[in-house]
């Protein structure tokens, strides 16, 4: 609509000033049109470098995700640039471990991820987009024809992971994965899990003697989970340490 004022301005200006007669009534009328075609490209430029009649509006989606890596709580990430600012996060969001389609974060610079460890019953992603989008119906219609309406702002990606989740590069996670296909590092890792879990149920049953099969059961599952985790992340230690 902005463009029709501004071609309707200096069209109706043109006429008045130089084929209207009368002087006065022309050159009066033909001033206040060129008024409104500054004020419209005025508010043209204001709508372009400054969204004059917008507002950024934010949406929030939450979804499940799963490790890329099945068996393994990891959170991968590939490493894009140099300041880690722009790493792009793998994960997937299917809970079959066979599947092999993944997801990931966006890369462009207005993209922020971050990662939030605590005690969450599933780990999840929260991404947060902003847009500008038009105050209300008469700026869309003044300024539509922009092109502009729902304009990318930025986004920040925010990870729920539980503590025994891990974080590592892609170059990490080839390491990691090499480290625990070796037929040695299995055994031991085997053996040491058996001992730890062994040790947990024992110190449970002598807090508590009574403890019915589930309770046993779920002992051992737990201690099961914590080995793995602290498996995971001395593995993890290990590789940074080389």
């Amino acid at each position: 609509m902005v463009l029709v004022i501004i071609l309707a301005s200096v069209l109706i200006s043109y006429y008045f000033a130089v084929y209207v007669k009368n002087k006065k009534v022309g050159y009066s009328v033909a001033s206040l049109f060129i008024l409104v075609l500054i004020g419209s490209l005025s508010l043209l430029v204001a709508n372009e470098y400054s969204h004059f009649g917008m507002e950024q509006k934010t949406t929030s989606t939450t979804e499940d995700i799963h490790p890329v890596q099945s068996g393994m709580n990891v959170l991968i990430y590939k490493q894009v640039g140099t300041s880690g600012k722009e790493n792009v996060y793998v994960y997937k969001t299917s809970k079959d471990k066979h599947s092999k389609d993944t997801s990931h974060t966006k890369v462009d610079v207005n993209v922020t991820n971050k990662v939030k460890y605590g005690t969450y019953e599933n780990p999840k992603l929260t991404k947060k987009t902003t847009h500008w989008v038009y105050k209300n119906d008469f700026y869309k219609l003044l300024f539509g024809i922009a092109n502009n309406d729902n304009e990318y702002v930025k986004q920040t990606n925010t990870f729920y992971i539980d503590k025994s989740w891990a974080t590592m590069s892609t170059d990490e996670a080839k390491q990691l994965q090499k480290m625990m296909g070796s037929k040695e590092v299995q055994a031991q890792s085997k053996e040491q899990g058996e001992a730890y879990v062994k040790a947990a149920l024992a110190k449970a049953m002598q807090s508590n003697p009574s403890m019915t099969p589930d309770q046993q059961k779920q002992v051992i599952s737990d201690a099961q989970a914590q080995y793995q985790a602290a498996a995971l992340k001395q593995a993890l230690k290990t590789i940074r340490s080389k």
